[in-house]
């Protein structure tokens, strides 16, 4: 655990312990490789705006690999091209080759202003999924990493606030998880800056299924959200086909 992490109150510290071992433990983690997920069907208001499927398509399949901050999207945006996202740079390979076609450091300054409204190109598509898929996948075993807020009790969940630190890439740096009884999240509060300030996300982990020791979501539904308050607006959904881990050798 991280000296950050021993500055937390002691409920504090207990649920995230609590949460690494309902999703597999801390040693699984540890030796993960990479998390694959076979892509099944996107559909909501943010993914049709941005431009799906007419601007950006999906891949055949995401590889996240948690330690390294990568996400590969294979077979994309067509089968024989992949796609990398590395930890904030985003790069489109010809898998024949292995040289770029198309590439970009730092994606994330590109989402400025007015650039916030555009539709998607792949390479726009490819950041924001890629930087999503690694985070969501690192979680709850970097939430020691972040700062303590707060934690309450709401619905019969346990609700924590943190702040991640700078330079994290993810959605917004403030954020909000919600953990059922037995520790698993079942859903995650932030707000998608990349797409505006008013992004603000309800996102439910939903059809949990184990590879290996460790415990995934199948099902990803993201819905508006007013402050506190979860609207019906369900603005994107991903569904996976199946998913499966490979360790550190």
């Amino acid at each position: 655990m991280t000296p950050l992490f021993e500055r937390w109150p002691t409920d504090g510290r207990a649920l995230v312990e609590q949460a690494m071992t309902a999703h597999g433990g801390a040693a699984s983690w540890q030796s993960l490789r990479s998390v694959k997920l076979g892509f099944g069907a996107a559909s909501g208001l943010l993914a049709r705006y941005k431009g799906y499927p007419t601007t950006f398509g999906a891949p055949r399949e995401f590889e996240v690999r948690p330690h390294e901050q990568q996400t590969i999207f294979h077979a994309y945006p067509d089968p024989g091209h992949r796609g990398w996202f590395l930890n904030g740079d985003v790069m489109i390979e010809d898998v024949a080759t292995g040289q770029p076609v198309a590439q970009s450091r730092d994606h994330r300054r590109t989402f400025t202003g007015p650039e916030k409204r555009r539709q998607w190109t792949p390479l726009d598509a490819l950041y924001f999924f890629g930087y999503a898929m690694w985070h969501y996948h690192t979680l709850p075993f970097t939430l020691d990493r972040a700062q303590f807020v707060n934690l309450r009790q709401r619905s019969g969940l346990a609700c924590l606030d943190v702040a991640f630190p700078s330079g994290t890439q993810t959605h917004s740096l403030r954020q909000r998880f919600f953990f059922d009884q037995d520790g698993r999240i079942v859903r995650h509060d932030y707000v998608a800056e990349i797409v505006s300030f008013w992004a603000m996300a309800c996102h439910l982990w939903e059809d949990y299924d184990h590879a290996g020791d460790l415990l995934i979501a199948r099902r990803r539904r993201v819905f508006f959200r007013l402050f506190d308050y979860a609207t019906p607006f369900e603005v994107l959904r991903v569904d996976f086909t199946s998913v499966s881990i490979t360790r550190r050798s």
